[in-house]
């Protein structure tokens, strides 16, 4: 009977060390392929001088918050370990694209490195050209040269 005991706990012990490998293996598969698409999608990658990128836009931008006017700060987009993303500030108010090619980049890439998860905390109202963006989310509007970008931030009551 003993032996017995030992057999299950030696096949318990087996069958946990290769699903602890097959669940590691999963892991690092899906950072993997995660990390592979992230670097292909523009939005993620790092540029080089942004004036001097192919595929330039300049988009004017004004916010206000709670009815206050914002400064939209030059640098957004700058990280500390020197990397530029493709949407980003070279002054204030402006928001600047530059990158290899054409790309149809959005409102919600700039306001990923603007604002992040602080736009929860607003109600948020996006004018493009004087006009009220009402079809669907603010982040989806495509940002292009010739347009003009008013936003504003209404803080949600608590």
């Amino acid at each position: 009977m003993a032996f017995e005991g030992q057999e299950k706990r030696k096949k318990l012990l087996w069958s946990m060390g290769i699903l602890a490998a097959i669940v590691i293996g999963a892991g690092l598969g899906t950072t993997a392929v995660t990390g592979y698409f992230r670097s292909q999608d523009p939005i993620y990658q790092c540029i080089d001088n942004p004036e001097k990128q192919p595929f330039q836009l300049s988009i004017p931008v004004n916010a206000t918050i709670d009815g206050l006017p914002s400064v939209v700060r030059k640098g957004v987009g700058f990280e500390d370990n020197g990397c530029i993303r493709p949407v980003h500030t070279l002054e204030q108010n402006v928001i600047h694209v530059a990158f290899s090619k054409p790309y149809e980049f959005t409102l919600g890439h700039f306001m990923y490195y603007w604002v992040g998860n602080d736009l929860q905390k607003y109600d948020t109202k996006v004018y493009v050209n004087g006009k009220l963006h009402t079809e669907g989310s603010f982040l989806d509007i495509p940002l292009r040269q010739g347009d003009s970008i008013r936003i504003e931030f209404t803080t949600r009551a608590k």
